[in-house]
């Protein structure tokens, strides 16, 4: 999975370029973990989505977003998702292996009750989201079969810090080389996110490879090119 288009689930227009851009998965996005009528109007826009795709022989592979492992908003995400199950999810702000495995557990359920073999949906960990996850970095090896990818989001984890630390500081720095060394014993890819400033994709591609980074998320369907360009030379 060398790139990966996120999109906002109720971004309706986007859809169509979307699925035609070439990457090779999209992320479909809900919004804030909180449980309200703008989140259930982006998982039933998910569902549709998820159903459209598969109609689509050319398709990305559809991954949702879903709450963290122990809110009880992920109850909801799953429910609603149970009778269109996405290839996979990326497990928002996971802490290490309990995280994962209680997600595992939960998808379990929801697949036996849709009828599907259990494991077919994988999950990627978004592993770095808070300071406390980067100190369960290491937890990710042998903790289930469904980790697809460990996946870096810089602009959280400063989120996280609230003004702790700046952009580009060694802690950061720091944080990035912790994933990239725990999706290497894991045994799965480490995704980097692309920068929202266009210009600076191609440099900030080349960087993430020569750490170790195996593809990006990115923010808008005109980077997979360059995305796609720069981690398949890896």
């Amino acid at each position: 999975m060398r790139s990966c288009l996120i999109l906002p689930a109720d971004a309706e227009q986007a859809l169509a370029p979307a699925l035609g851009c070439g990457a090779a998965a999209l992320l479909l996005r809900l919004g804030p973990p909180v449980e309200n009528e703008a989140r259930r109007r982006a998982r039933e826009r998910a569902r549709l989505i998820i159903t459209e795709a598969r109609c689509r022989p050319a398709a990305p592979r559809i991954f949702v977003q879903v709450a963290p492992a122990r809110s009880a908003v992920v109850e909801a995400d799953l429910d609603a998702l149970a009778g269109a199950l996405p290839g996979g999810v990326f497990l928002e702000a996971c802490a290490g292996r309990a995280d994962l495995q209680q997600l595992s557990v939960k998808l379990a359920v929801r697949e036996a009750a849709a009828g599907v073999a259990e494991g077919s949906t994988s999950i990627v960990a978004l592993a770095a989201q808070t300071p406390a996850a980067i100190f369960q970095l290491g937890t990710y090896a042998g903790a289930s079969p469904r980790l697809t990818a460990l996946a870096y989001d810089e602009a959280s984890l400063l989120d996280a810090m609230s003004g702790a630390i700046a952009e580009g500081a060694a802690p950061l720095s720091a944080a990035r080389a912790l994933l990239v060394f725990a999706a290497a014993a894991a045994g799965v890819p480490a995704l980097d996110c692309a920068p929202k400033d266009g210009a600076k994709l191609e440099t900030a591609c080349t960087a993430a490879r020569r750490e170790g980074f195996s593809g990006m998320l990115a923010q808008a369907p005109d980077q997979i090119g360059v995305i796609e360009a720069a981690f398949s030379a890896a």
